[in-house]
């Protein structure tokens, strides 16, 4: 039985035999070795001795997908297991034969996940970006893999593979592969799960708020635009802050606009919360001209039940302004603004006239601070008022104006 120090260059060089096996014992690791065969191939097995005394011998992984680090530190693993009385060889050969209801394949659990888990807390366009995720990135690498096989390394492999055309999309595919793992392991499929600690791709985040110059621009194009009921749902987005799919959904009996108050139901918020929104009285005159205009059209005088911006899709309501979007914001030679911006540019405003950051987060909707947080550098403007004015009010009376 020959010892040497195991380098990757040493194992590399080493030549097959010519027939049967044959097995380099690592002198760092007891225990670890190199399989040979007359093939060529070349694997790292590690050799324990389980309660009852008898001796055990365990495949890790073929050298040419395994470094040897990670083999050494998989040895100590199992050879610390072995010692506390278990079989890990056992253990792996019993996972194997698994009945595949218990250990499915990684394809089968996902669009189970997507139908128990996803498909009960997740809005419909969330739910249809995890299909596209996993359709696009996922499925193609993991799909035919058994739950239990899935290690962490085959999760990194996914991430790199991932990251070379979309790096913001491998960041997002390992987050959905946590959540469906997660799920596994709650379930009793799982005993770790193998995407926690991946290293992500770093992210910008992104800023693009509407200047005031900008703003009227808009409102001007806005008023210009012969489709008024896409205008009018930019012109809630700039007076609410809310999320264009909250607005597309209102409903007129959501609305109390007398008191000046939106209720937007918990199925319509990204938090699945309720939430109560006080509207300002340029929003409410907005909503009022359009719920006389559909009474006018209905040819009563009662206020209309159903959507505030109907449509002829299936849901009953419009679903994008996406085209609309595009076109007034060329009218309005403004570039790089999406209209997720508007919700942003709304909490922009809020900031730099002086309200705090908890007053924002509550008009936003926002259920942790930490989100509303990113706008905390648009206080200097506002802080910086306030302390010059304590300035002047803490000066001798003599120099006071």
């Amino acid at each position: 039985m020959s010892r040497v120090r195991l380098t990757k260059t040493l194992v590399d060089e080493m030549p097959p035999p010519e027939k049967g096996q044959s097995f380099i014992w690592d002198t760092d690791v007891p225990g670890l070795a190199v399989r040979l065969t007359p093939t060529g191939a070349k694997a790292w097995v590690v050799q324990m001795r389980v309660r009852g005394g008898k001796e055990r011998r365990m495949t890790i992984g073929y050298c040419n997908k395994v470094p040897l680090d990670m083999a050494r530190k998989e040895a100590r693993k199992v050879i610390a297991t072995a010692d506390l009385g278990r079989d890990p060889a056992q253990e792996r050969k019993e996972a194997r034969e698994v009945k595949p209801d218990t250990n499915p394949l990684f394809g089968e659990f996902a669009e189970r996940w997507l139908t128990e888990v996803a498909g009960r807390r997740n809005r419909p366009g969330t739910l249809k970006n995890r299909r596209l995720l996993l359709k696009n990135h996922i499925l193609p690498i993991l799909a035919q893999k058994r739950l239990t096989d899935i290690q962490r390394r085959d999760i990194e492999d996914l991430h790199h593979r991932v990251s070379q055309k979309f790096p913001v999309a491998a960041n997002r595919a390992v987050s959905l592969c946590s959540a469906i793992f997660s799920a596994a392991e709650r379930w009793g499929m799982l005993t770790e799960n193998p995407a926690t600690k991946i290293e992500r791709n770093s992210e910008e985040g992104r800023e693009r708020y509407l200047t005031p110059e900008e703003i009227g621009r808009l409102q001007q194009a806005l008023d210009q635009s012969q489709a008024q009921d896409s205008a009018d749902v930019v012109r809630l987005l700039l007076l609410t802050g809310a999320r264009v799919g909250e607005v597309l959904a209102m409903q007129w009996e959501h609305l109390n606009l007398d008191a000046g108050v939106w209720v937007k139901p918990a199925a319509t918020t990204k938090q699945n919360k309720l939430h109560r929104v006080p509207l300002s009285a340029e929003a409410v005159a907005v909503l009022d001209k359009r719920r006389q205009q559909q009474a006018d059209a209905r040819r009563r005088a009662t206020a209309p039940a159903g959507w505030v911006f109907p449509g002829d899709g299936a849901n009953g309501h419009m679903t994008t302004i996406r085209t609309f979007w595009a076109a007034v914001c060329r009218r309005a030679g403004i570039d790089g603004v999406r209209v997720h911006d508007v919700r942003h540019t709304f909490a922009s405003l809020l900031v730099s006239s002086g309200e705090s950051l908890p007053v924002v987060g509550a008009l936003l909707g926002h259920t942790q601070a930490k989100t509303t947080s990113r706008y905390a550098h648009l206080l200097d403007s506002a802080l910086r008022g306030a302390a010059d004015r304590v300035a002047i009010l803490t000066k001798p009376k003599n120099e006071q104006v």
